[in-house]
């Protein structure tokens, strides 16, 4: 018999791409919007008992930046209300819950080195405040519960999975169309194959209790990182012209949401760094790459 894995999100882009990837080897729940209210303590408690998987894999989330700021009591109640009556669902039945965590946990973040798990970084928006809150109230009642702070995501389309205005997608729209991107010089951060976050899962399963920087590292501005991807995609130096440098956002400081993996690597679970995730993806993707070249 199969182990029963619960996906919740899973018509969400990560959700949907996880619940593909397991279902040949578990038995996946898929737990989409329809499906269950997260916000409903005793649903959420009822559907576990019903279900009774062996591991939660929890997707779903307001996961729009701007959307929290704009809306933050919706943020509150489905980012940190939500998560805790999972959390609470699962101490109960005695189920394993892998929550997907944010790297804008760092948006306040000035260090010049990418950040560990343990700095203590000032809380600038509301989606990151909300997604620390939950991973302290999953540790105050799952010690072993696992937090994975999840990088900016990317990956070409997917029939019949949820696709996502993400880096690849717009630079591929820029080189299409042959129309200039900006993209900001003041910004650092990892960016991530979604496949090789999916692929790392099941590993993760396996992980002590605790907060873990989950994707790619990288020590490249937004603005390199565009160039570079950009490169690989069109073989054309003239094509890199098509990234333009945003001088304006973040010109106060620089962002920095770059994290360290080292943690992650010291239990034996990896990712490649932000531009070999990208040859990676194009390497996989040849379909793709040939449609490009036309």
């Amino acid at each position: 018999m199969k182990k029963r894995m619960m996906v919740t999100g899973a018509d969400g882009f990560l959700g949907s791409r996880i619940a593909a990837y397991y279902e040949k080897k578990y038995e996946v729940i898929r737990a989409g919007r329809s499906d269950l209210n997260i916000t409903d303590e005793n649903a959420v408690a009822e559907f576990l008992r019903e279900k009774t998987p062996a591991a939660v894999i929890h997707c779903a989330a307001i996961s729009d930046v701007g959307t929290c700021e704009n809306n933050p009591e919706l943020s509150e109640t489905v980012n940190l209300y939500g998560t805790v009556n999972l959390a609470k669902a699962c101490k109960e039945s005695g189920i394993k819950l892998l929550f997907m965590s944010s790297d804008q946990i760092y948006a306040g973040s000035r260090l010049e080195r990418p950040n560990l798990e343990t700095d203590q970084i000032p809380l600038i928006n509301v989606y990151g405040r909300h997604k620390k809150q939950a991973e302290e109230k999953i540790l105050e009642i799952l010690p072993d519960g696992i937090c994975l702070r999840l990088s900016w995501m990317y990956d070409f389309p997917v029939r019949g999975l949820k696709s996502s205005n993400n880096l690849l997608a717009r630079l591929l729209k820029a080189m299409l169309q042959n129309q200039p991107i900006c993209l900001p010089v003041h910004d650092y951060r990892g960016i991530t194959w979604v496949q090789e976050v999916v692929k790392n899962i099941e590993p993760a399963m396996e992980l002590p209790g605790g907060i873990y920087n989950f994707g790619s590292e990288s020590t490249c501005s937004s603005y390199e990182t565009g160039i570079q991807v950009l490169g690989l995609l069109a073989h054309n130096n003239d094509k890199r012209k098509l990234v333009l440098p945003n001088e304006d956002s973040f010109a106060g400081g620089i962002r920095n949401l770059a994290m360290d993996i080292g943690k992650l690597k010291s239990q034996g679970v990896d990712f490649p760094d932000t531009i070999s995730g990208f040859e990676k993806c194009l390497e996989n993707s040849p379909e793709y790459v040939m449609a490009l070249l036309r």
